[in-house]
């Protein structure tokens, strides 16, 4: 059985009548007559009882009908479902690490629903570790990351800039100054969790000064660059942030502090996906976007 005769079955059945049914479905009579010869044969039953003008099911009928409504109401939503993949509809799954996720995704998801079309997309936040975990298990189609791996199965494009700084409350002892390393390493530190960009950039911007970063005192870590900064604005330490979290608060409620020998500490974001991956139409569009607004 196919799928043009369970049509012509449930149109049958629904309307009474043969040539009613092949009007219906555009088709002449001989034709739904001839789709229903062919379920009987491979049935091996009767599928209509004539009563006078009208034709109803058999036993027999009925039950193939009752299934073969759920067979094509499950084709038509397997088409919609196929229709939709095939826009820009439905969402896209997406993984960011707190920097971009905070300051960066908002500001590109708007650009694109204002040049493009509205998108609806789900970011889980956490740090660049947890991104590239979540797209290696395949739960997610995009990260947004502030570090490369070295892995084979994801294809990482940069995409933006920042700076890691060191910064301390107004009044602190060390604000606005530059220390010599010998200082730094015994002020207590407010610092993002160890699977985080931000930490690792920090780390190789000591390492490349002859600087090691584990005589560091750190005092707290936490899992956001807003708490970061809010626990050094409290006075629990200096802390290490990207230059967008500070951003509007540099110079007024917090000041940058340097350490002597150790150059401006600069790092890339990148967008990431699994390499060989096909990505929807909408995460596919997405990254067509942001690589040409990347580019700009």
């Amino acid at each position: 059985m196919d799928i043009r005769q369970l049509e012509s079955l449930c149109k049958v059945a629904e309307l009474g009548s043969f040539s009613l049914a092949a009007e219906a479905l555009f088709l002449t009579q001989p034709t739904v007559s001839a789709h229903i010869n062919s379920l009987e044969r491979a049935l091996g039953a009767k599928l209509f009882d004539r009563m006078g003008r009208k034709v109803v099911l058999t036993p027999t009928g009925e039950v193939l009908y009752r299934y073969a409504r759920q067979i094509l109401a499950l084709r038509e939503e397997a088409l919609n479902a196929l229709q939709d993949l095939s826009s820009l509809t439905g969402e896209v799954l997406t993984a960011s690490s707190t920097i971009p996720g905070e300051y960066l995704l908002p500001r590109l998801l708007a650009a694109f629903n204002r040049k493009v079309s509205p998108l609806k997309v789900k970011v889980t936040i956490t740090d660049s570790e947890g991104v590239l975990n979540l797209l290696l298990r395949g739960d997610v189609e995009l990260g947004f990351v502030g570090m490369k791996q070295d892995e084979d199965r994801l294809e990482f494009f940069p995409i933006y800039h920042d700076s890691v700084i060191i910064v301390a409350p107004r009044g602190h002892p060390l604000a606005g100054k530059e220390v010599p390393w010998e200082d730094f390493k015994s002020t207590p530190l407010v610092m993002r969790e160890r699977g985080s960009g931000t930490r690792r950039a920090f780390e190789r911007g000591l390492k490349e000064a002859g600087y090691n970063p584990s005589r560091l005192t750190v005092g707290a870590e936490f899992g956001s660059s807003a708490a970061v900064k809010e626990a050094v604005k409290a006075g629990l330490g200096v802390g290490v942030i990207s230059d967008l979290a500070a951003k509007g608060e540099l110079g007024r409620d917090l000041m940058e502090v340097k350490v002597k020998g150790v150059k401006p500490i600069s790092r890339t974001f990148y967008l990431v996906k699994r390499r060989g991956k096909t990505l929807t139409p909408a995460a596919s569009r997405l990254v067509d976007f942001t690589l040409s607004e990347a580019a700009q």
